[in-house]
């Protein structure tokens, strides 16, 4: 298994779709200050009763925000072009078939991926961090813990995303599909766009008109500006939970292709 697990972080080193995806969000992160600056600057040239520039930023906005612009989109993306790179190449029944179980090697793709998010958060906070030092003033305020706090859980919150994710991609095999949720996951669209036909489900099974499940999906949580940490870690436990077990147990079942 570790040897799986080294073997599917080298593929992710060497995919050019994730250094694709890296570059673009450490760009993005890096003009996200800059371009707010200039963005304020041009809306009180066109209107003098436009709020000021907000010329400050402190250090919990910028440790709060680990996936800075559209950066939670394109960690998505990358992370459905490596689930989907076995299956597109044609070498995943040569990697199941010499696994005691299948699903040894969906289990290893998901620990893959957690040190992949991980160079995203490092790459976008390093990097809006330099993109606020070149336009603002980075000033003391806020709570740094309780923004440490938020960011921890965003970052459990994307990984319970991812597997999602590669329920979808490695165990349906659906990259169109897959590509589709990556885009309202990371943009945080997948609960207003469906959030209302789960809602119908859940009424359907436990008769219950105030329960509202797209408040409690991964992405709907990661939007909160404060996040209640029992809630977002509940629910990245449940979705993580459920949808590896399946993802696992599926693809032990099913013919490799």
């Amino acid at each position: 298994m570790r040897n799986l697990i080294r073997m599917d972080l080298y593929r992710i080193a060497r995919t050019r779709r994730f250094w694709i995806c890296l570059i673009i969000a450490a760009v993005l992160a890096l003009i996200q200050s800059p371009f707010e600056v200039i963005m304020g600057r041009l809306g009180k040239m066109l209107s003098p009763d436009a709020p000021d520039v907000v010329a400050t930023a402190t250090w919990a906005e910028i440790f709060g925000n680990p996936f800075p612009f559209m950066n939670a989109m394109l960690v998505l993306l990358s992370v459905c072009a490596f689930f989907y790179e076995d299956v597109e190449n044609g070498y995943i029944k040569n990697i199941a078939g010499q696994m005691p179980k299948k699903g040894y090697s969906i289990l290893s793709k998901f620990v893959a991926v957690i040190p992949h998010n991980l160079v995203f958060v490092l790459v976008g906070i390093l990097c809006n961090l330099i993109g606020t030092v070149i336009c603002k003033q980075i000033v003391p305020g806020g709570d740094i813990l309780d923004s440490l706090r938020i960011m921890v859980l965003r970052v459990i919150l994307m990984t319970s995303i991812c597997a999602i994710m590669l329920f979808i991609v490695s165990t349906l095999q659906s990259k169109s599909f897959g590509t589709v949720l990556a885009v309202l996951f990371g943009m945080g669209l997948f609960a207003p766009a469906f959030g209302g036909i789960l809602d119908l489900g859940v009424d359907a099974l436990i008769k219950d008109k105030g329960f509202s499940i797209s408040s409690y999906m991964p992405d709907a949580q990661m939007g909160i500006p404060n996040p209640d940490t029992v809630t977002a870690i509940i629910v990245a436990a449940v979705t993580t939970g459920l949808f590896l077990w399946l993802a696992i147990r599926i693809f032990d079942r099913k013919d490799v292709k």
